[in-house]
């Protein structure tokens, strides 16, 4: 399904495919060769465009997103795993984002990187040309440095001090276990939403 979002409908390559269940909404363009698999949603959402190259395969139930001000550029020859999440990063050429995984906002992956099954990609993390982060481990930092999953809660100052909730939700906010903290963050990203009320599907 294809869908006009804020006045502009995705560009799709004519040997490209996009299954009938999949989403790609907005400013969306996708390569030649291109697959994007039932159940996948790529979306231009906040206005920030998502480019996807050449020969690359979003699989089923993938989320690819182009929140706020961070556009999403994918490379040719990528591919994105079964419930993969990517938002507002630089993917390379050549990368494989395994079953899972999640890259965030402001993230660069270059050529030849692979993440593999639920490994994550914090904000602002860059992945030098050939890097792997392991099942389950967290790439942060610029450079990244590749941490295990049982050392995730030494990096929460780290993390907070990169701006975690301002990249992503666009307001500071200390924690956001924070009850005050989460209706900020519902109600700005709620009226954010909101916007797609005025969506138009463009093709069945």
């Amino acid at each position: 399904m294809l869908v006009e979002h804020a006045g502009r409908r995705p560009t799709v390559a004519p040997s490209a495919l996009v299954a009938p269940s999949a989403v790609v909404s907005g400013d969306v363009d996708v390569g030649a060769g291109t697959v994007v698999l039932p159940g996948a949603v790529v979306t231009s959402q906040g206005g920030a465009p998502v480019r996807i190259g050449d020969c690359c395969v979003v699989m089923e139930n993938a989320v690819i997103r182009g929140p706020g001000k961070y556009p999403t550029t994918i490379g040719s020859y990528v591919l994105i795993g079964p419930h993969a999440h990517v938002s507002g990063a630089t993917i390379g050429n050549r990368v494989y984002i395994a079953t899972g995984a999640a890259v965030f906002n402001g993230a660069v992956l270059e050529e030849g990187t692979v993440v593999a099954i639920y490994g994550i990609v914090h904000i602002a993390t860059r992945l030098v040309a050939g890097s792997f982060v392991p099942i389950g481990h967290i790439a942060v930092g610029d450079p990244a440095r590749i941490v295990s999953s049982s050392e995730a809660p030494t990096l929460r100052q780290e993390i907070a001090a990169l701006g975690f909730t301002k990249r992503i939700f666009g307001f500071n906010a200390k924690s956001l276990a924070d009850p005050g903290a989460i209706e900020e963050l519902c109600r700005r990203y709620s009226r954010s939403l909101l916007r797609h009320r005025d969506d138009q599907v463009v093709s069945p």
